[in-house]
This record gives structure tokens, C-alpha cells and sequence, in this order.
């Protein structure tokens, strides 16, 4: 009896579900992008506990007559692409045929359509795969998708969705990149009874992204192009908590790719300021032979020729970007209302720049929040500007690089005081900065000092994860990580850097094995990515925390160390350092002025 059998057709589509379906935001994608193809101009999404009881999914596109619907069920049935030639200049977002069957087979299924008003449209009943019936339906033009209980027959895969509210995310997520990717057509997003998404038509992703994000603060608009590849970007300052927000949208196509995420990220982390709190939208338009989108099953990820290209063009535009978004910060005030600091900028920290230039003393750091002098501080000829009064409180003589130190605040800050006011300094990301100018070192040759522990420690992270430390070991050993295969799925470590805690190393190990998987495909020179990213979280997880003491050695330790980075006043991921809260300001508001 022969042991290579032909599997039947319902268990095809249960695999093949698999690969499509991970979750309901992996349904309401698949309808959504449908209903764009259809060529819809209303596009809505309605959710029962995030998706997982019920997705339904109704547009006013062109529709489908019974016999289209009937044949749109079966595995690759599909009217998007006709022969071989067409897979090398996609312009759809589906393509594949298989998102209908593959929902279908793992769910109850009903599927409303008519492509003609007066002629009437069809109904079609499917449950696990299995039509149970078909029979004709009044609607106007556009076609209705409804799913009940996803994964209700592949009980292995329903136990690994998430709660309601984690399903919810994704699924918003979801409709959230559709939306931006296409702002001329109106999507509403509901969830029970309650309306969680309704976006108009808008003129631009700008405006849409106004109207998803109401929260949006500023919000700059960057663009570049180069050798048939066009950039457009918005940035959108947040609350400057947490990590940024990315939407990347390939050819009005949402992606999740790591080249271009490996590209912004790198932009990110060594930009001062970065994105905390806020969101990115990058589109990029190239040429459909330039960029393969048929290398995923939900079609989620791309590849592109010229993947070099992209990756130098992306970072030049984010870069520049960001510095549109931050300005030339040479500020006539500083508030301190709502969070925000204020100085009058007379007679400011540029006029101290310039005597210590004069005197041929070291330089101090410029500080972003003062800037060079503004023009009329050093208008030539010209009678000096004239001076806020002061109530006479002078300073004491500077024992550090930023001030007199006064003392550490809460086990968590360093306060000192200088010609201007209090200056604040947080000291975990400072010795963040610290720390990952000091790594940054050790990966360009440095000698990395290391302990040997006691016991090594053992990781099982799987073949794949683990078939990434070749790549890797030497990365790892010039910053003094001792790590080694001991196995097919385990890593061990046998050495650490002093700053790092065994605890910590586990974590560390593992993301940067998943980074390094970016690496396939990736330019030359993107290694150096992986690199960075190393040394940012080392950094971090390795700074004092929140509530650590420090003695007045130590602090003053820190300030020294802080002062020989290349960027004192920004962290590796963009943070601030220091905070200063002027003089002038403090007396104004306790009446002195």
C-alpha cells in the first residue's frame, strides 16, 4: 500500500487556514483588503468580543453575481490575476484565492453579495468548509461577509487566541493601517455597541491620521525619492511616553517588514529625540516588479530587489524627517505650564558658549533646549538687549560638568543648580547614555571586560533562534557575552559583562537572535543595525534603576561619565536627560517678579 497520499480538499483548506487565519484581526484584514479591491468607497467592520464570537465585514464595492460567489469559495479562485507574467507586477492587495476558503473552512460562514441591485444577489451558508446552503438575497450593490465562532472546529487553534481586548488591539490595528493606507474611502469600526472608528473620506493621510488619532500633537510631513523609489512620511508627536507607533504602507499596502522597520528604528535610536509617544507613517511607492508582496500567506511581508536602495532612502528621509519635526530649537522661552519648561533666552547659554570659545576653555555642551544665541543677543554694533530683572540669588561656583551638584532626589534624580536655574538629571538614563557609548566602543574594538559564572546559563529558544548564533557569537563576544551552541534548539552562556545581571542576560540573548534573523536579505551593512540595537538594550536593562542610592562619589561619577558622551542630553532611544527649570520662571511664580 502505497505510503504518499493526496490529502482531501477540507483538510487542504484547515491547512491552509492555518497560514492565512492566525486570529480575528487576520479576518477582518483579509475582508477589508477585499473590499478596497472591490473598489469600495465605504468600507464597515463590526466585532463581538474582539472578533472572536463574530466578524462581519460590509462594502459597497462592485459585488459578485451567484455564480462568481460559488467559485470565489474554492482554493485559488480569484479575478486579479490570469497568468504567471501577472505575479511580476501585482497592483491588488489579493491575489492568492485563498482567504475566502481558508476563513470559511474554520468558521461559520455567510457570504451576502450582488453585483446588480435589480437582479438580485445570493446568499450563501458555509460551515466548516461544508455549503450548506445557497439561495438568492436582496441587496443593494457590495458584498456582506459575517464569521461566527473562528476556530469553533480546530479547537487546537482556538485555545491560543487571546482575551477579548487583545484580539480587539489587533483587529483595530488593522483597520487602523487599511485606513491611513487609503484616506479617500470612509471605514467605520464598531465593537458591540459601541463605535470605536468613524473615519470620513479625507484629502490625505495627514488628515486621516487627524482623524484616527485625535491625540496627535504636531504632525510633519517629510518626502524623497530616488532611483524610481518615492518616500512620503508623516510624523506625529505623541505624549512622549513609550515606544513610537509605525504604520508602513508598500505600494498603499500595509506591511510588516524588517528592513524597513531595521531602517527606522536605527533612524530612531540615533536620532536626539526620537518619536517617544508618537507615530511614523511611511509610504513607499516603487515600481510592483521592483517588489515581490507574494513571500507571505497573509501577504504581510515584502521583499524588495533593490533592498539596499530602500534601505538607504528610508533612513535619509526618516532623518530628515525628524529633524523637521524637532526644529532649530533656539527658543525665546521655556514654559513650565503643562509640563513644559520656560526660560527667557536673554544673555543665555549661547553667550556662555561663546566667552568659554574665547577664553579657549573646553566646551561646554550645547543644551537643545537652548540653542545657539538668538540674533538680537548678538546683534553687532548695537546696544546690548536689554535684561529681565533678577531678585539676586547668584549660583554656586560649578563642581561638575552641569553645575554645583546639590544632591540625588528620590533615589532617582541628580539635582544641581548653575547660572540659570535647577538642572534635573535622570539618572538611569544617564548612565543609559553612559553605558551604550561605552559598548559602542567595545563593539569597534575595545577590549570587554567579562565574568566567568559559576553556573552557565542554558536557553532553549528553539533550532531557528539558536541557528542565528553563528551570525552572532562574535557580536556578542566584543561586548564581553560568552555564548556558544550546546545543542540544536539551546544557547549557553558562560560569560557576562559586569554591568550585566544574569537575570537579565536571558532576554537579552533571545531578542537579539530574533534580530539577527533580519539579516537575511538584508543590505550589507544593515549588520551594523543589530549591532546598535545590542548595545541599546544592553545599555538599558544594565543602567541603575528608579530608587537606587548613590553616593555623592557615585553621582559625581555619573555627571563625569555623562559629559564624554557624544550626546549627553538624550538617551539611546530618544529620551531626555536633563530637564532645567529656570530661574526667571521660578521667581516669577513665587511673585518675585
Amino acid at each position: 500500500m502505497s505510503r504518499i497520499r493526496i490529502l482531501p480538499d477540507s483538510l487542504v483548506n484547515r491547512i491552509a487556514a492555518g497560514e492565512v487565519v492566525e486570529r480575528p484581526s487576520s479576518v477582518v484584514k483579509e475582508l477589508v483588503e477585499n473590499s478596497l479591491d472591490a473598489g469600495a468607497a465605504r468600507v464597515e467592520v463590526e466585532l463581538t468580543e474582539g472578533g472572536r464570537s463574530r466578524v462581519r465585514v460590509a462594502d459597497d464595492g462592485c459585488g459578485m453575481d451567484p455564480d462568481d460567489a460559488l467559485i470565489a469559495l474554492e482554493r485559488h479562485a480569484t479575478s486579479k490575476i490570469a497568468s504567471a507574467d501577472d505575479l511580476d507586477r501585482i497592483a491588488t492587495l489579493g491575489f492568492r484565492g485563498e482567504a475566502l476558503p481558508s476563513i470559511a473552512a474554520v468558521s461559520r460562514f455567510v457570504l451576502e453579495t450582488s453585483s446588480d441591485a435589480a437582479a438580485g444577489g445570493a446568499r450563501i451558508t458555509v460551515e466548516g468548509g461544508r455549503v450548506l446552503a445557497v439561495e438568492g438575497a436582496a441587496r443593494a450593490r457590495g458584498t456582506t461577509v459575517e464569521i461566527r465562532d473562528l476556530f469553533f472546529n480546530t479547537p487546537a487553534r482556538r485555545k491560543f487566541l487571546h482575551a477579548p481586548a487583545t484580539e480587539l488591539r489587533h483587529a483595530v490595528d488593522a483597520v487602523w493601517g487599511a485606513a491611513l493606507a487609503r484616506p479617500e474611502v470612509t471605514f467605520a469600526l464598531r465593537h458591540g455597541s459601541r463605535t470605536l472608528l468613524d473615519a470620513p473620506p479625507a484629502r490625505d493621510t495627514a488628515e486621516r491620521l487627524r482623524d484616527l488619532w485625535p491625540g496627535a500633537g504636531r504632525i510633519t510631513r517629510f518626502a524623497d525619492a530616488a532611483a524610481g523609489i518615492e518616500v512620503d512620511g508623516l510624523i506625529a508627536t505623541g505624549d512622549g511616553r513609550g515606544r513610537p507607533a509605525l504604520t508602513l504602507i508598500v505600494n498603499r499596502r500595509v506591511v510588516r517588514d524588517r528592513l524597513l522597520v531595521g531602517a527606522v528604528l536605527r533612524v530612531l535610536r540615533e536620532t536626539a529625540g526620537g518619536l517617544a509617544g508618537g507615530r511614523l507613517v511611511l509610504e513607499l511607492r516603487l515600481p510592483p516588479d521592483d517588489v515581490d508582496v507574494n513571500v507571505h500567506p497573509a501577504k504581510a511581508e515584502v521583499r524588495f530587489a533593490r533592498g539596499a536602495a530602500v534601505f538607504g532612502l528610508v533612513q535619509r528621509a526618516v532623518r530628515a524627517g525628524l529633524a523637521a519635526s524637532h526644529g532649530q530649537v533656539a527658543v525665546r522661552r521655556l514654559e513650565v505650564d503643562e509640563g513644559h519648561v520656560s526660560e527667557p533666552a536673554a544673555a543665555g547659554y549661547g553667550g556662555l558658549l561663546r566667552a568659554r570659545r574665547a577664553a579657549d576653555a573646553p566646551p561646554l555642551f550645547a543644551h537643545p533646549a537652548y540653542g545657539e544665541p538668538a540674533p538680537e543677543e548678538a546683534a553687532p554694533g548695537g546696544p546690548p538687549p536689554p535684561r529681565a530683572h533678577r531678585s539676586g540669588a547668584r549660583a554656586g561656583a560649578p563642581d561638575t560638568p552641569f553645575g554645583r551638584l546639590i544632591g540625588q532626589y528620590r533615589s532617582s534624580f541628580l539635582v544641581l543648580e548653575d547660572d540659570f536655574g535647577l538642572v534635573i538629571v535622570d539618572q538611569h538614563v544617564a548612565h543609559e547614555r553612559v553605558l551604550y557609548d561605552r559598548i559602542l566602543s567595545r563593539l569597534a574594538g575595545a577590549v570587554a571586560p567579562s565574568q566567568r559564572l559559576l553556573e552557565p546559563l542554558l536557553l532553549e529558544l528553539g533550532e531557528a533562534a539558536a541557528a542565528a548564533l553563528e551570525r552572532v557569537a562574535g557580536i556578542l563576544a566584543r561586548v564581553g557575552i560568552e555564548a556558544d551552541a550546546f545543542g540544536p534548539d539551546t544557547v549557553r552562556i558562560s560569560a557576562l559583562p559586569p554591568e550585566l545581571e544574569p537575570a537579565a542576560a536571558g532576554e537579552l540573548v533571545a531578542d537579539l537572535l530574533d534580530r539577527a534573523t533580519s539579516l537575511d536579505g538584508a543590505p550589507e551593512g544593515a549588520a551594523s543595525e543589530v549591532e546598535e540595537g545590542l548595545a541599546a538594550d544592553l545599555s538599558c536593562r544594565a543602567a541603575v534603576k528608579v530608587n537606587h542610592r548613590l553616593g555623592e562619589t557615585e553621582q559625581r561619577a555619573l555627571l563625569d561619565d555623562l559629559a564624554r558622551t557624544s550626546n549627553p542630553y538624550r538617551c539611546p532611544h530618544g529620551r531626555p536627560i536633563i530637564l532645567r527649570l529656570g530661574q526667571d520662571e521660578m521667581e516669577r511664580r513665587l511673585g518675585r517678579r
